[in-house]
């Protein structure tokens, strides 16, 4: 028998199992995992040895990368096939064929469009050789076991059945990864590039018979950009080095906050190729190397970065030729350049096709700037603009290449080099430790080279809506004139981005962290400046690094000093791994503890509260439930729902100085703006939500746990309690998902994933960790919510590194894969 694996006829596939009672683990305790991988096979393409281990982390022992990736896409397809079956299909632009009314026309024609054949085989171009064998292998063992498994056996309802469960090839992969790799860019302006409309036939640009176009905002509004979500992503991170562990080695924690589905799923691994790589963490889908993780001396995560990933040009149209911009070129010479059309075929049910056009600069995309916001000019009205983009992520083939050499480094200061020569990192921070006491933040990814002083000058004398859309927090340039094209620095490895050198990054002995905000503040002693203004979530104003910090990064920092001062009651002043989980799961809501007690004071005074629409509620038994609260969001926490929704009516921007008494300082940026002002709308917040709760006949003093929690579909849905909240609250642990229901419960699909906590002693690395929503999205798979259920109880797992640890977790037998 044989089958076509990656295109090509291989012999027979042999599925050998040894039982671990074998002796595989008999060598020291120091040692890692390492099967016999040659076992008389040594001509297999792919070979890999999978040992699961309790909760259903695998580890992977291969000779080459080839059986890495081999070893891993094997493991994952076991658990999540239908989740990485999909996300292909919404990546190779196909989700209206096969996924029916959950497909997309608009995400279809932008994917159809974007992972041409031409931009994968560059991105294939620019990769290392051992990656490229180690995305062959994910394929070749995704395959292998839907060979081995049968499509017409797969038990998970959410692909059984399906007719695009099928094997995968590279271009699968490398369309997956193309998606991937827009996180901060485009994929924020799908819709915008989907939809664009040239002018109608006939109507002669620029011309007087034009009608005249809409004003735009005056220069004190903002443009509304809640279209797009730039920076929607989260996550919390904290490195300690050896002046507050009280150890010779650094401590962090890590979570990142993502969507529990689609392409940024993590999963559990450990990969071991003997002599070359031992590295344990988690990657999301589709990926063979470690993308948040450690090896035995250094410890690394990753928070979404406020760095802009993007500009967008203005382009001057020419009078009577809508598919023409002028450009002077860097001698000086006026051109006129053409505006590309490119059909894009997408497929449909049936064997039916539809054709859609994507309209194309030299910069990149053109953009309906009117579904960015309705005051923008259209393309084709008086103005004589439109609006293009270009994305520097999407230029961007070096991520794995960047994370495969991450697995490897040795140190933080070694880590930072291996981040600033490739600079391959797409939308996130770094924060890391390492066994020699150190603690790093890094902002090293790619971020556009645009200086404040070009994104001053190219803004300038190019009509009102450059400097509204820089108001609103998107960089745009005048995208007429050469002197507006990005730089490039000597030490970048791709035009027009900032080299390593140009990037902020911190190395410290005490601590840093990042709660997404700006690089400016990792640590309170020491704010980073100078540094463009691409880098912060906020442009202007464009000459000064510091900002509001959110409630969130405000918490984070509070934690820090309460612990290292006892404020917090924990004991010593140090942060071992047992402090470190006490106070990350801490739960406290900064909100509360900032504005409550003002609240509070109004509400016992003048009990009766405003509602919308007249009428009034006495506030006196919610008051009496708010005052008696933790101020956390535990399980069992009573009066935080209220409180919450208080929160989220009162419509209160954690940036802004407005509802304070107290306005930001720069020199107290922890503890401002602070000292709420009680006004009408607040009193009509609190009324609102005493109302909403009592409509819905939930008592105010509910516990947390009865209205927030997380379903387990593969039993009957069960309710899992979980703790956490909102970011907006101030909760550091945040748990979300699409808001309140009707009837009155958080269902939690957002928020926390693969938490870590690290530190290092004399054998290796000693790690906690735990994986919220668990291994497999399979809710057949015993491994579906387990983690989930230890999450809520708050018990972390100790993760097996060692091969006596792997031995002592071992769950069934070594899978021993030749191919």
């Amino acid at each position: 028998m044989s089958i076509n694996v990656l295109n090509r006829r291989v012999r027979t596939l042999t599925l050998l199992t040894m039982a671990v009672s074998l002796g595989l683990f008999g060598c020291s305790d120091n040692d890692n995992f390492n099967g016999n991988i040659d076992d008389g096979t040594g001509d297999s393409t792919y070979a890999a040895d999978i040992q699961r281990t309790e909760f259903g982390i695998p580890h992977i022992t291969a000779k080459n990368y080839k059986g890495l990736g081999y070893g891993v896409g094997y493991a994952f397809a076991e658990d999540n096939i239908c989740s990485l079956a999909r996300e292909i299909v919404i990546a190779k632009g196909e989700s209206m064929r096969y996924l029916g009314a959950e497909g997309n026309e608009n995400s279809d024609v932008f994917y159809t469009w974007y992972n041409s054949p031409e931009r994968r085989s560059g991105f294939l171009g620019a990769q290392d050789p051992e990656v490229i064998d180690a995305v062959k292998g994910y394929a070749a063992g995704y395959n292998r076991y839907l060979h081995d498994k049968g499509v017409k056996n797969i038990e998970d309802p959410a692909c059984a059945g399906a007719e695009w469960v099928r094997e995968i090839n590279i271009d699968d992969m490398l369309a997956l990864y193309g998606k991937a790799n827009l996180r901060g860019g485009l994929s924020n302006f799908v819709k915008q590039i989907a939809q664009v409309a040239p002018p109608a036939s006939g109507i002669v640009m620029g011309s007087s018979r034009m009608s005249s176009p809409e004003p735009i905002a005056e220069s004190d509004e903002k443009f509304d950009m809640t279209t797009i979500n730039v920076l929607d992503g989260g996550s919390n991170a904290y490195a300690f080095g050896s002046k507050v562990t009280g150890t010779d080695s650094g401590v962090m924690y890590g979570n990142p906050h993502e969507p529990w589905e689609g392409v940024q799923r993590f999963y559990e691994f450990h990969t071991t190729i003997p002599g070359k790589l031992d590295v344990m963490g988690s990657a999301q889908q589709g990926q063979p190397f470690i993308n948040i993780g450690f090896n035995k001396d250094v410890a690394w995560s990753h928070t979404v970065s406020t760095a802009k990933r993007f500009t967008l040009y203005q382009l001057s149209l020419v009078n009577g030729s809508p598919f023409k911009y002028n450009y002077v070129n860097s001698d000086g010479k006026v051109e006129q350049r053409d505006i590309e059309t490119v059909p894009v075929i997408v497929k449909m049910p049936n064997n039916q096709t539809i054709t859609r056009n994507i309209y194309v600069s030299h910069y990149g995309p053109i953009l309906n700037a009117k579904l960015l916001d309705p005051r923008l000019p259209a393309w084709g009205d008086a103005n004589n603009v439109v609006y293009t983009i270009r994305d520097a992520a999407s230029e961007n083939p070096r991520a794995l290449n960047q994370w495969r050499s991450m697995n490897m480094a040795t140190s933080v200061g070694d880590l930072v080099d291996r981040m600033q020569k490739i600079l391959g990192l797409g939308f996130v921070n770094t924060i890391a430790t390492d066994r020699n006491g150190k603690a790093l933040y890094a902002d090293i990814s790619t971020v556009p080279n645009v200086t404040r002083e070009k994104l001053v000058a190219c803004s300038a004398d190019a009509g009102a809506a450059l400097p509204l859309l820089i108001a609103a927090d998107l960089p745009a340039l005048n995208g007429s004139t050469a002197a507006c094209e990005w730089d490039t620095d000597a030490d970048s490895p791709q035009a027009g981005i900032f080299g390593g050198s140009k990037l902020p990054f911190l190395i410290r002995d005490d601590y840093v962290l990042n709660s997404n905000d700006s690089y400016w503040l990792s640590n309170a002693e020491q704010p980073l400046t100078g540094f463009s203004p691409l880098l912060r979530r906020d442009l202007l104003p464009l000459s000064e690094d510091a900002a509001p910090l959110s409630l969130r990064t405000r918490m984070a920092f509070t934690q820090v000093l309460d612990r290292l001062s006892n404020k917090d009651g924990l004991g010593g002043h140090n942060f071992d791994l047992d402090k470190l989980q006490q106070v990350v799961y801490g739960n406290r809501s900064y909100a509360a503890e900032l504005v409550l007690d003002d609240v509070l004071a109004d509400c016992n005074a003048n009990p009766m509260l405003p509602l919308t629409g007249g009428a009034t509620i006495e506030a006196k038994q919610a008051c009496s439930i708010l005052n008696n609260w933790d101020r956390r969001n535990n399980i069992d926490s009573r009066g935080a729902h209220v409180f919450r929704e208080f929160w989220n009516k009162a419509g209160f921007s954690e940036y802004t100085n407005d509802s304070f008494k107290v306005p930001f300082n720069e020199a107290d940026p922890i503890n401002t703006p602070r000292e709420l002002k009680i006004t009408a709308q607040t009193r009509q917040a609190l009324g609102d939500a005493i109302a909403y709760f009592q409509n819905k006949g939930i008592a105010l003093d509910a516990s947390l746990g009865e209205l927030q929690y997380v379903l387990d579909a593969g039993k009957n849905n069960q309710h899992i309690p979980m703790h956490g909240g909102y970011g907006s609250e101030g909760i550091f642990n945040v748990a979300r998902g699409a808001g309140v229901n009707e009837a009155g419960n958080y269902i939690i699909n957002n928020g926390p994933t693969y938490m870590q906590s690290v530190t290092f002693d004399s054998k290796g690395p000693v790690v906690e960790a735990l994986l919220a929503y668990s291994q497999a999205g399979d809710t057949t798979r015993p491994y579906h919510r387990d983690q989930t259920r230890r999450y809520s109880d708050k018990k972390w797992i100790r993760l097996p590194f060692s091969k006596s640890e792997i031995s002592k977790q071992a769950v069934g037998e070594v899978i021993k894969l030749r191919e």
